[in-house]
């Protein structure tokens, strides 16, 4: 508000005040020097998408395909930097593109390993895969696929209601931060 003159009455200092305030909620928000503020809006506004559009790509999860880590609905970021110089290992929980999608799989295999779905279990390698989503038989049998170069394995963690699928590092978009 406006500074008040002594001697002012009472109608005098509200006129006064209320013709101040529209400059003072102009500088509220918009600073002393619009050009100023509008250029530092435009310099967030560009760092902000190319942060969330480059790095940190937010996705939401639809289904339950990766439940019980990941609810339907919730919202994730994925690290798109995260295999820049370094490949995926098994356990990660990875973005990839398949069939048209993105889809949000947790690496089961990596290049060189062989795998296979057999009497209801993942085998990697001719042995179980021993990870707390295994206690659950898959109703369906796959043979033994041997992983190249740069192929990885990645199937949900809910493994009876999940898409399973051989996938080039190519495809990997990144890494789920949460």
């Amino acid at each position: 508000m406006g500074a008040v003159k002594v001697g002012m009455n009472a109608e005098t200092a509200t006129i006064s005040s209320f013709r101040e305030e529209p400059g003072e909620l102009r500088e509220f928000l918009f600073g002393r020097r619009p050009q100023r503020t509008l250029g530092r809006v435009v310099i967030w506004s560009i760092l902000s998408i190319a942060f969330f559009h480059h790095l940190l790509v937010p996705i939401q999860i639809i289904g339950s395909s990766m439940s019980p880590t990941y609810s339907n609905g919730s919202l994730n970021l994925v690290n798109r930097l995260s295999y820049a110089g370094r490949m995926p290992h098994r356990g990660d929980v990875i973005a990839v593109r398949a069939e048209g999608e993105l889809l949000l799989k947790r690496v089961i295999a990596v290049p060189g390993e062989s795998v296979a779905i057999a009497n209801g279990e993942i085998e990697v390698n001719g042995r179980p895969l021993a990870d707390e989503f295994s206690r659950l038989k898959i109703p369906w049998e796959m043979d033994a696929v041997k992983l190249g170069r740069n192929e990885f394995f990645v199937i949900g963690d809910n493994r009876a209601a999940s898409v399973f699928c051989k996938v080039r590092k190519d495809d990997i978009l990144g890494k789920t931060i949460f």
